[in-house]
């Protein structure tokens, strides 16, 4: 199938002529203004934009158009086009656009290659200023030596003298010189070799001087003559100066002053304020002046002032208009396999433009390739939608990559901070807006997970996530809406559109982000009593219904949960998912706590970051629970049993507890149990919500086992007989049941005692924090 499909092509990273941004009216305003007789020369126009912006297609234009203008005038356009990056490995890119202007001035070669008496006189003149060029760089730039007089005159090295040049003579002179010094003896003949330097270095400064000058009226003069006498203006446009070394684009700006600015020449520059701001600092940072400690030194030179001086008429690309863009990605694309994935490119990214919307469309069509071909299950809005993440906010994607389940969380939290100010609307509609006068005053924000904490405030990703395909599309969302609860798709149908994009390079170089603190997400237990174990009721009903609990009972192992009784707990707060290992391992990083067995030094398996930390001895999650708590300075630790099996299964409603989190009948489908789950971990809330507690937990019947606070003693419960000692030797308590138990084990009642120091692939935890009184 994937071979018979057609796919678009690659774009590639050309600017165009065609205007598909709008571009018209400021090419027209431009090229009126170049055109105009009226016009006083010589002018510098700067057309300033940012990395692929736009500016070389606008010059582009502008240079097509002026052409078609001049032509209908039956004027000749004497235009020249200078692309700086393409010489940015000369030593003196000034100098490269200098003969690159020259060349421009010579006549062209008549079909039978002889010439006349004038252009061959204009031929010399040209390459008579070029070899000037050539032979005063030689003496002007060549600085920075130094000569050891002591090695110069074989004398001792106590008596060397060295002293640095930022010129170099001719060669005749410096010959001169040795043998002088080489000749003569003692520190009066060097001291006399020092003084000739001097005069040297005050006649090659005079002499650069007149030569700038002799430079500038000579092709001041050549332009009088070879086009301002014809009618015509020598329009130069100099582009790609933002991708030059910052210093090397300041002196092209200074030639053009020094140079070339003459009458009858318009530059046309395109270049980003900031690379100037740059080269500014990097030219003049010998200048810089010291104003304290506590902050950088100050340059003298004002970049803004600088362009002011050079620059006479600046031109700022606008931020291009969303239906502009949209225009453009049509024109890129014009058969996307999905049309909604126009808007996404159009408007998911954050202060798009034409090169960064080509290149993030290339990864699309390179990785739409790539599913199609593996026969993936992804729809091509969403693998947009997480591409458009990945470039436009990489410190997103790289938590997504951990903890993919977060992305609908992400989607979910939007939508539903809309739905505070939306009301019910007419049939077909969902959601109307309701008057912002009309919501109750004091409305505190959604809470959100705290790692998404940092990117819910970001109008592109609300824009992205929950404005640009309603809700009933849920092949172009990471929610779907049953009845009227918003629900987050399962990690499941998440990871492949990580696992997919992660094989291509994001358009930014990504850094590894630090592991921040990983504040859980909690979920609260109120304050109230409990039932807790398993009533006799409850056993005969077991082994009149179920295979399994026959066995329990030979064993004794229902003994362990009776009596049935009511306990009386404070509020608390328990973690929403068991602790992952992406959470784990900043707690690996930050102390050097030894990390569980299977991984690869301090790096879980790749794809894991949201699957519970397994391997971890009891010693190991109270260690954790120390470090978040001193981190955070609220207090983290593990549950207790009992606040484990309320927090599990108490249905505060029915005034009972579940025998499973989610009801009394056991459902292979709502949890990681041996009946159908993978036979490893799975990521948390891979079966949200069907799966979670009472309470919204997630995870507490199987994928595995989870460490409580809890030495193991006979029911009834009370936390005061030693069982909460934190010192105490003895069995601890697990909870939950794992991927790899039947469900027998993974009961809300169900508890398993081993000894406090075993790490097991299926053995893990999740936290408790107390709700202050």
């Amino acid at each position: 199938m994937a071979n018979e499909m057609k796919f678009s092509p690659i774009l590639d990273d050309r600017p165009t002529d065609k205007d598909a941004l709008d571009f018209s009216p400021y090419r027209d305003t431009l090229v009126d203004i170049i055109a105009d007789p009226n016009t006083r020369t010589p002018l510098t126009i700067g057309i300033f934009g940012g990395w692929g912006s736009g500016k070389t297609s606008l010059m582009q234009m502008v240079e097509s158009r002026l052409k078609e203008v001049l032509a209908e005038r039956g004027l000749e356009a004497r235009t020249v086009w200078f692309n700086a990056w393409q010489y940015g490995k000369e030593e003196a890119l000034w100098r490269a656009l200098l003969l690159h202007v020259l060349d421009a001035l010579r006549p062209p070669k008549t079909e039978d290659g002889e010439r006349d008496d004038e252009i061959e006189a204009l031929n010399r003149t040209l390459d008579d200023l070029q070899a000037a060029l050539y032979r005063d760089v030689e003496r002007e730039e060549a600085g920075g030596i130094e000569i050891d007089w002591g090695q110069v005159m074989k004398s001792t090295a106590k008596g060397a003298i060295k002293i640095g040049l930022s010129f170099i003579p001719g060669v005749n002179t410096l010959t001169k010189l040795v043998e002088a010094a080489q000749s003569g003896a003692g520190q009066a003949a060097a001291d006399d070799i020092i003084e000739a330097f001097r005069r040297e270095k005050t006649r090659i400064h005079i002499e650069h001087i007149r030569f700038l000058e002799q430079f500038r009226r000579q092709f001041e003069t050549l332009v009088k003559e070879q086009v301002i006498d014809r009618g015509q203006k020598l329009v130069i446009f100099v582009d790609d100066l933002d991708r030059c070394l910052p210093e090397k684009a300041i002196d092209v700006l200074e030639a053009i002053k020094l140079f070339l600015d003459v009458p009858g020449c318009i530059f046309v520059l395109g270049l980003d304020q900031d690379v100037v701001a740059r080269g500014i600092k990097v030219k003049y940072r010998d200048f810089a002046i010291d104003t304290g400690a506590d902050s950088e030194p100050e340059i003298p030179i004002d970049g803004v002032a600088y362009l002011q001086k050079i620059i006479q008429l600046p031109f700022l690309l606008p931020p291009i208009e969303p239906e502009d863009m949209e225009h453009f990605v049509k024109t890129l694309v014009p058969v996307f396999p999905d049309p909604r994935c126009v808007p996404v490119f159009a408007k998911g990214l954050r202060e798009p433009n034409p090169r960064q919307v080509k290149r993030v469309i290339n990864v699309f069509l390179f990785l739409w390739r790539l599913a199609n071909r593996r026969s993936l299950n992804i729809t091509p809005v969403r693998l947009s939608k997480v591409i458009v993440i990945q470039h436009a906010h990489p410190r997103l994607y790289e938590v997504l990559k951990e903890q993919p389940s977060l992305l609908g969380e992400l989607e979910k939290h939007f939508r539903e901070e809309a739905r505070r100010g939306f009301a019910a609307g007419e049939a077909g509609d969902w959601m109307e807006r309701r008057p912002r006068a009309e919501e109750q005053e004091g409305e505190q924000r959604l809470p959100v997970h705290p790692r998404l904490a940092d990117f819910v405030q970001r109008g592109s990703l609300r824009t992205l996530l929950a404005e640009l395909h309603p809700i009933e599309e849920q092949d172009a969302n990471f929610v779907r809406l049953e009845g009227n609860r918003i629900i987050s798709l399962s990690p499941g149908e998440l990871r492949p559109y990580f696992t997919l994009t992660r094989r291509a390079a994001p358009e930014v170089p990504t850094v590894e982000v630090a592991p921040g603190i990983p504040v859980p997400q909690m979920v609260r237990v109120p304050a109230g009593k409990f039932q807790m174990g398993t009533s006799d009721e409850e056993i005969q009903w077991l082994l009149e219904h179920t295979d399994w609990a026959q066995e329990w009972q030979k064993k004794g192992w229902f003994d362990g949960e009776r009596p049935q009784h009511w306990v009386d707990l404070p509020a608390f707060e328990i973690g929403r998912y068991p602790v992952l290992n992406s959470e784990y391992r900043a707690f690996v990083l930050d102390t050097g706590h030894p990390p569980p067995a299977h991984w690869e030094g301090d790096t879980y398996p790749e794809g894991l970051g949201d699957h519970p930390v397994v391997n971890v001895s009891w010693y190991d999650a109270v260690a954790y629970c120390r470090w978040l708590s001193e981190k955070t300075g609220r207090t983290y630790r593990l549950p207790t049993e009992a606040e484990w099996e309320k927090a599990a299964g108490w249905d505060e409603k029915a005034g009972k507890r579940r025998r499973y989190p989610w009801g009394d009948e056991f459902d292979p489908t709502k949890c990681n149990t041996r009946e159908g789950g993978p036979g490893t971990t799975t990521p948390v809330g891979q079966y949200s919500p069907d799966g979670d507690s009472p309470y919204g937990a997630a995870d507490m019947a199987g994928n595995v086992w989870e460490w409580t606070s809890s030495l193991y003693k006979p029911y009834p419960y009370d936390p005061d007989d030693g069982r909460e000692d934190p010192e105490a030797k003895g069995d601890r308590v697990l909870r939950g049941g794992s991927w790899g138990d039947y469900q027998d084990f993974a009961r809300c009642a169900g508890r398993i005692w081993v000894y406090p120091d075993l790490s097991h692939d299926n053995v893990g935890f999740r936290l408790v924090s107390p709700v202050p009184s």
